[in-house]
């Protein structure tokens, strides 16, 4: 635990399960340590640790079974389900059976039919991909569409917020990444299904961050909102791009009064600045070999598993 940290006990447990999900160091299905485990290692009280666990298995992250330990809920959505493929072959049954009684061709009218889905998904989208800033989601989301072949539009959290209450109803699921899961929950309410992807750091953050030498000294620069929580990564990075002998901090972006003096400043080797804020900074300072921001990656086992759920057949 991190006495330092301006997050309680419990949430600090919450952030690093769900940045664990996040980089796939934890995986649905996976078993966490019992609540008497992380008071003992932790030193926090069963109480904190009990009330953590409690809120995720609210959000539906985890899942405490009496007696059987804690696991990562296998499926972190609600409510059971027929397989999707069983229900597009009963649909394509009745669709196919419904055409020959009114002498329409059924090549001909699935392709009537594809051209009128792309022109209604156009106007409302059955799914969506929700990120922190408008030009992370629409990046990530022009992935996704590639890969499953549909149009996943991107939205920025506060263009989703700002949709009337008429439009967010008509979407159907929304894609997000682990940590804005709950914020994303918390906007959409019981309206959509709300389905968390995992991510993992691109190589070219991985190599650019490598070459580093052992005695650099890095600072992960954050969002004031994000500050809480995403200061938790610095561990992370340790762990997973960083040398052993690197040194990394966080700071929230309101700590820096003048920009361009902590930037020309000789106590960072690299700053990173978070996607969340790296349009507001100055497009000069960005092209700095000391200046430079995480790119991420949706993880592809955990899109794989989402696009089953947000009902997309390839």
């Amino acid at each position: 635990m991190d006495k330092h940290s301006p997050l309680p006990p419990h949430a600090q447990i919450q952030e690093k399960i769900k940045l664990a999900l996040l980089l796939g160091r934890l995986r649905p299905g996976d078993t966490l340590p019992s609540i008497r485990e992380v008071e003992q290692e932790v030193g926090v009280s069963r109480n904190i640790v009990r009330k953590a666990y409690l809120e995720l298995q609210t959000l539906g992250v985890l899942n405490l079974r009496q007696g059987k330990g804690v696991l990562v809920q296998k499926q972190l959505f609600y409510g059971g389900r027929d397989s999707v493929n069983e229900k597009c072959e009963a649909l394509s049954r009745e669709i196919l059976a419904r055409l020959r009684e009114v002498s329409v061709s059924p090549s001909a009218f699935a392709r009537y039919l594809y051209q009128q889905a792309r022109e209604q998904e156009t106007q409302s989208p059955f799914v969506i991909f929700v990120d922190a800033s408008k030009p992370q989601a629409v990046e990530r989301a022009g992935h996704i569409s590639a890969i499953w072949q549909v149009n996943v539009p991107g939205y920025s959290l506060e263009e989703l917020a700002a949709l009337p209450k008429q439009e967010l109803r008509k979407i159907r699921k929304v894609l997000t990444n682990y940590i804005r899961f709950d914020q994303v929950r918390r906007i959409v309410g019981n309206h959509a299904e709300v389905i968390p992807l995992g991510l993992t750091f691109a190589e070219q953050t991985v190599k650019e961050l490598g070459r580093l030498p052992a005695t650099a000294n890095l600072v992960l620069v954050l969002d004031d909102d994000d500050y809480p929580s995403l200061s938790l990564l610095i561990e992370l990075y340790r762990k997973l791009v960083l040398k052993p002998e690197n040194k990394i901090s966080a700071l929230p972006f309101s700590k820096i009064k003048d920009l361009r003096k902590f930037v020309r400043s000789s106590k960072y080797d690299k700053i990173i600045f978070s996607n969340r804020i790296w349009d507001s900074i100055p497009d000069d300072l960005k092209k700095t070999t000391k200046v430079t921001r995480p790119h991420m990656e949706v993880d592809l086992s955990s899109l794989e598993s989402a696009r089953i759920y947000a009902g997309v057949i390839i």
